[in-house]
């Protein structure tokens, strides 16, 4: 089954969006290739999350964050790749797909505090967080919570998640997830949809899909 079939199978696509996109003919390939390479739930179990594919896969994922200073210790830091697979897994996203939105989010700097007072690796609000540790019956000690990166990335794949079944497509859940769902909600009901996020997570998830595990790649 595509990738594109498995979600609609899951009820969570809506609207007429793709219709109203149908004109802007490249950049509606372009999504749809990249959707089916983001959702693909049984091929994750069956291909991606195999022994030897999963090797491939940390292998890249630890390339990727050696370009970068996550400020944490080699030991957690080598950790991150089976954190990233381990959430990504639950939900059906490609592992990689999950990386690109940390490099866009954070830059795997793990103690990362944006201007509106989100935290670590995948930029979460404390105000969300709370909410989010609540449902995922995960343990909450305040802001530090956020800056386990463990537990950062649990939180935000799943609120990723959430949006993706609010919203109804890949694209308008991230630019949710980057402008919030009430802000991006009024985006839409003056008939504006945003896409610099969305374009911004897709280029760099081009890039780490093309990744050879032993190689470096410029520009993420």
């Amino acid at each position: 089954m595509s990738g594109l079939l498995s979600v609609a199978g899951l009820g969570i696509f809506s609207g007429n969006w793709f219709d109203d996109y149908h004109d802007n003919s490249l950049y509606y390939a372009a999504f749809v290739s990249i959707e089916k390479e983001v959702f693909h739930q049984r091929a994750l179990e069956s291909q991606i999350l195999n022994n030897l594919h999963r090797d491939d896969v940390e292998a890249k994922i630890l390339r990727v964050i050696s370009r970068y200073r996550t400020g944490l210790d080699k030991k957690r830091q080598q950790q991150i790749p089976h954190w990233i697979i381990q959430e990504s897994k639950k939900y059906g996203y490609d592992p990689l797909f999950m990386t690109a939105i940390i490099i866009t989010e954070s830059s795997f700097n793990n103690w990362a505090r944006s201007n509106r007072g989100a935290f670590g690796l995948m930029q979460i609000l404390p105000t969300t967080g709370i909410v989010l540790a609540v449902e995922t019956q995960l343990e909450w000690k305040g802001e530090p919570t956020l800056f386990d990166p463990g537990t950062n990335i649990a939180l935000g794949t799943y609120y990723f998640h959430k949006l993706v079944r609010r919203f109804g497509d890949l694209r308008l859940a991230l630019e949710a997830y980057n402008h919030g769902p009430s802000r991006l909600r009024s985006y839409l009901n003056k008939g504006k949809i945003p896409r610099f996020y969305s374009k911004k997570v897709f280029r760099n998830y081009e890039k780490i899909r093309s990744l050879q595990s032993g190689q470096r790649q410029q520009g993420i």
